[in-house]
């Protein structure tokens, strides 16, 4: 307590140094990924061009090439190295070594945060949209056709960085909870906390809008494999969730409490559990 006394909460020159710690550190393998994301983009993009160019003109350029790799890069990627951000604390050696670095556990926390949240996802908009441009130039050169380049800056872009620093708070947990596996087991914990919610909003409206949604309207049945089935007819659906019913205004307020909940809570509750978890690991 009185080496925490004596560092403080927060030192803006303390904290760079943390900060410049942990963008450097493991260049080498961030460099290596990089070189091969952009080999990979480059190599798709010329099979994909090649493949059209051979069918005669039979297909059309995906125009939403780059973003999907873009999309792929930045989610499974950053989830991984999010799950991987406190993989260092939890080793003997390099575990003591990290918890007596003269930083307090905020900054350690907001430093790991910060370069595995915005400092990946502007990285990955950096390299995906240099490495789209080398690649639209390479493939326009050799088969005279492209797929458009990447905008870094377009509104479905902007959404989708916005929904990675959400979700990707919730591996940033999983690194310091878990001490092997640590994607692995919070895709998993995630799995089961979205089966489990599924099967309680299912019942709620079970028992909530009993009087509300037509029941005798889904017919089940089964085939001779066993695999049993429903068929919710378009008529008993607009009756039940129709404009104006109460089934529709559940929905809504279902929607709202969601965003709400992914927008507002989940990160912030993410964060605060990852901070006192790492002050768990520090004691």
């Amino acid at each position: 307590m009185e080496a925490r006394m004596k560092k403080g909460f927060f030192s803006p020159k303390r904290f760079s140094q943390l900060l410049l710690r942990d963008f450097t550190s493991g260049y080498r393998a961030t460099l290596i990924s990089m070189a091969a994301i952009a080999g990979g983009v480059l190599l798709i993009a010329v099979l994909t061009a090649l493949g059209i160019a051979l069918s005669g003109g039979g297909q059309t350029p995906d125009a939403e090439l780059y973003f999907g790799l873009f999309t792929n890069v930045m989610f499974f990627g950053g989830f991984i190295v999010s799950s991987l951000a406190f993989k260092e604390a939890h080793q003997g050696g390099s575990g003591i070594f990290y918890m007596t670095i003269p930083s307090s556990t905020f900054e350690k926390f907001a430093s790991k945060l910060l370069v595995t949240s915005l400092g990946f996802a502007v990285g990955t908009l950096v390299l995906i949209t240099a490495t789209s441009a080398v690649s639209e130039g390479v493939v326009r050169l050799i088969f005279g056709f492209g797929f458009g380049f990447f905008n870094p800056f377009s509104r479905t872009v902007l959404e989708l960085v916005g929904i990675y620093l959400i979700m990707q708070s919730v591996f940033l947990m999983g690194s310091l909870w878990f001490k092997k596996l640590a994607f692995v087991k919070t895709a998993l914990w995630i799995a089961i906390f979205g089966v489990v919610t599924l099967i309680v909003a299912a019942a709620a409206v079970r028992i909530l809008m009993a009087d509300s949604i037509t029941w005798d309207g889904i017919h089940f049945g089964g085939n001779a494999s066993g695999e049993v089935f429903y068929n919710w007819s378009e008529e008993t659906v607009m009756k039940s969730f129709g404009p104006g019913t109460r089934g529709a205004q559940g929905l809504e307020a279902f929607k709202i409490a969601g965003k709400i909940l992914f927008i507002g809570v989940l990160a912030p509750v993410c964060w605060l559990a990852s901070y006192f978890r790492l002050g768990e690991i520090e004691v």
